[in-house]
């Protein structure tokens, strides 16, 4: 997996939706309730806005290495690497 990953990819490393993703990353203070990355996780260097590959949109991508520990730490399971495919 890259660097950075849209919440659906790493909601796939846990076997759950991008909108669980999204719900705990707002409980842990990294999402606004408007649904954006919040200053805090900009300044934790957790999300950057990305081009879609046709660049006509932009998405927020989130750092793999410091989102998922930090949702493992609120209580999310990682499948197996088999399961996670």
């Amino acid at each position: 997996m890259d660097d950075y990953a849209t919440m659906k990819e790493i909601g796939r490393l846990f076997g759950v939706s991008s909108h669980a993703v999204g719900r705990k990353l707002m409980e842990l203070g990294y999402r606004t309730s408007t649904k954006k990355p919040s200053s805090a996780a900009f300044q934790a260097g957790m999300v950057q806005q990305k081009h879609t590959f046709d660049y006509t949109n932009y998405l927020w991508a989130w750092n793999v290495a410091k989102t998922v520990p930090l949702l493992e730490q609120a209580g999310l399971v990682k499948l197996p690497p088999s399961a996670a495919s």
